[in-house]
């Protein structure tokens, strides 16, 4: 059974969809991914693919299509992932640095380069504690950290990455 979780503020409105199997941390994590592209990218449809993908940015002027992943991908998808990488700009979006750091090792292992994200230890789980059907929100990425209101609540975590060398 789907859950749509409504998230208002700013003047926008985002609907970010639960699947029975997802967790309320990876409706959080779908949500500050798709805050971190400023919106520019979708929750996704399968796209003919044999995975589907969290959110999705086709490709435009050249570039690569960008493929979001919320939570840890099997090492299956990850190889489906190196056979791709002509087409794919990878992000991950994970909830602690310490997944995040292995996740690091298990890509370097399979050649494929990915972009990972992750919080502190935490703080996903304080939002998807704090998560209702309808929300008010705002959320704000500046000088790596995210700042997030939610229900009138204020929650902020720094921002790991391997791409800015503190993963």
């Amino acid at each position: 059974m789907k859950e749509n979780y409504i998230f208002s503020g700013s003047g926008k409105k985002i609907v970010v969809e639960k699947k029975r199997a997802q967790t309320r941390s990876r409706v959080i994590l779908k949500l500050l991914a798709h805050e971190m592209f400023s919106g520019k990218l979708s929750f996704s449809n399968k796209q003919g693919f044999t995975f589907k993908p969290d959110l999705y940015g086709p490709a435009s002027g050249g570039e690569k299509a960008l493929w979001v992943e919320c939570g840890e991908p099997s090492e299956k998808k990850i190889m489906f992932f190196r056979s791709r990488r002509d087409i794919f700009s990878v992000f991950v979006f994970l909830q602690g640095k310490d997944s995040a750091e292995a996740m690091k090792k298990l890509f370097k292992k399979h050649s494929v380069d990915a972009v990972i994200y992750a919080f502190d230890s935490g703080f996903i789980q304080k939002l998807a504690g704090a998560l209702y059907r309808k929300n008010s929100f705002k959320c704000v990425f500046s000088r790596g950290r995210v700042k997030v209101s939610l229900n009138g609540s204020e929650y902020d975590s720094p921002v790991y990455s391997n791409i800015l060398g503190v993963l």
